[in-house]
């Protein structure tokens, strides 16, 4: 029997805990389970067919095409040597283009039914919830709603986007999603889908449909040599074929693009202004006016050397924000003018907790060599010497740790505690409470950590076989400090009882769960640019 597929994202809604496991949406109460919406399988949905059928079509096009052309256009011995090896370079130019990007999908797809649900997001009214499902790139918004007394996820839309999306935001509003991608494009659509059936879908098609078919610029009259002759006769050949883009027919507006793969996203009200604030691979952190003055840069906070994967504006003190990402240390930035406040050292705390595990049969880097991808990094506020001071709960990727700090008056991050899992942590959400009359939760701390694999490890799988082991911890502020809840973690363990199941087997789940040391660029990488 095997372990209960982990949490890989949360949120908090009031009294309401929102969690998704692969494909699946748990809403909890107080440790109890609710209600869970499951995702529409592959094969019912047939959202995702259609995208694997167009990338081996294109796939198969560029081969053949290789072949064709390097057929013809091979009279000389050279080229005969060429055209031997031709479609096999082709071919490997494919996959080595293609290895990287589809790798993640294709395991995902083959350990679950149905797209496995990355990212989450909820309006600050706490009424809808939004999620992102991977593999069909679909944003859904539910509605949370109460029948006979049990909330349950209502899916009111689902909307497939050009490109995968990565990261999610809802305007204070809470009628706009801002969204990005890892292509660099940020996109806002209205939170609740409005019919468009009175315009016609084929104009969103017409400028393709109406475009100029290709002429060759060259002719017979002014090409002189046999090889440059048969060049002509073969680009005579091809077809005019105009393949129409499967462009969006629902609302949807662009505001902004990086050249570098996005990683998250913030919106922030600062003063009279609206910012957006998005973080990529490129080590930059992007500050851009907010809607509808999108295009408009206001500045960069340049100083990380690695990729930046998750920035974390605090609600009190909305001028500071911390990122973090490939990098050893974290970063506090007045991003309003790109000033770099200071730096904390991460890494040393995290060898710490990693030189208790044995990683010789996964790595051969020393602990202390080894690099760090910070997973996330969470605000809260909590009563501290003798006041309320902002706390700064990190994680980092394959860590069965998470680091608290402190942040000072003097903006400089001090550090407070290690709290160390039985697993590595995926995702941590803090209680909140808006109204006096509703369940104050903002000193519990609920951690996910991952059951299946060996904590420190992403791709060994635990000896124990431990399907009664808690995928969600507690922890409340006592003190100073982080204690575990044992009471809520024994009544989600009572409820969760008998609902393991076989999809979440490890090698199906290295891809959903670690993904973000794929971001660190390789030598060649570097090269290239």
């Amino acid at each position: 029997m095997s372990p209960r597929m982990p949490y890989q994202c949360m949120v908090q809604s009031g009294n309401l805990l929102i969690a998704a496991r692969g494909s699946s949406i748990d809403l909890f109460r107080d440790g109890l389970l609710l209600s869970t919406w499951k995702c529409p399988s592959i094969q019912a949905s047939g959202s995702t067919t259609p995208s694997l059928e167009v990338t081996t079509k294109l796939v198969t096009q560029h081969y053949e095409t290789s072949v064709e052309i390097t057929a013809d256009s091979a009279p000389p011995a050279k080229k005969r040597k060429l055209s031997t090896s031709g479609p096999v370079e082709a071919k490997s130019v494919i996959r080595e283009g293609k290895k990287k990007q589809n790798s993640r999908s294709d395991a995902v797809r083959s350990g679950l039914e149905a797209p496995a649900v990355i990212a989450l997001a909820i309006t600050k009214e706490r009424r809808h919830v939004i999620a992102v499902t991977g593999e069909d790139k679909s944003i859904r918004v539910f509605e949370n709603v109460q029948e006979d007394g049990v909330h349950r996820l209502k899916q009111l839309s689902q909307r497939a986007m050009p490109k995968r999306p990565c990261a999610l935001a809802v305007t204070d509003d809470g009628s706009t999603i801002i969204t990005a991608d890892k292509f660099g494009d940020v996109y806002s659509l209205p939170l609740i889908l409005l019919e468009t059936s009175g315009t016609p879908k084929s104009a969103t098609h017409t400028p393709e449909t109406a475009a100029k078919s290709f002429t060759p610029a060259a002719n017979e009259l002014t090409i002189h040599s046999q090889r440059n002759r048969k060049a002509l006769e073969n680009q005579r050949r091809q077809t005019n074929n105009t393949t129409e883009k499967s462009e969006p027919d629902f609302e949807h507006r662009l505001l902004l693009g990086h050249v570098s793969m996005l990683t998250d996203i913030a919106l922030v009200a600062l003063g009279p202004r609206n910012y957006i604030i998005t973080a990529d691979r490129d080590e930059h952190i992007r500050v851009s006016r907010g809607i509808p003055q999108t295009h408009v840069i206001e500045g960069f906070c340049l100083g990380h050397s690695e990729f930046v994967s998750r920035i974390c504006v605090l609600p009190d003190r909305p001028n500071l924000l911390v990122s973090g990402g490939g990098d050893d240390e974290l970063f506090v930035w007045e991003w309003e003018c790109g000033n770099l406040v200071s730096k904390a050292d991460l890494k040393k705390y995290v060898s710490a907790v990693m030189q208790e595990f044995d990683r010789t049969e996964e790595s051969d880097i020393p602990v202390e060599l080894s690099k760090i991808a910070v997973s996330g990094i969470y605000c809260t506020q909590q009563a501290l010497n003798d006041g309320f001071q902002n706390i700064i709960i990190v994680t980092c990727e394959s860590i069965p740790a998470a680091f608290a700090f402190v942040l000072t008056a003097e903006n400089r991050l001090e550090y407070m505690q290690t709290l160390k899992l039985l697993g590595n942590a995926l995702a941590i959400v803090f209680g909140t409470s808006l109204k006096e009359d509703e369940f104050d939760g903002s000193n519990r701390l609920v951690v996910s950590i991952d059951t299946t694999h060996k904590p420190g490890s992403t791709t060994e799988e635990r000896e124990d076989a431990s399907q009664n082991l808690n995928p969600l911890q507690s922890y409340i502020f006592q003190n100073g400090k982080m204690v575990q809840d044992g009471t809520f973690q024994l009544a989600i363990a009572k409820q969760d009882e008998g609902e393991a199941n076989g999809s979440g087997a490890p090698g199906r789940l290295t891809n959903l769960l670690y993904s973000l040391e794929n971001l660190r660029k390789r030598e060649g990488d570097m090269r290239e640019e």
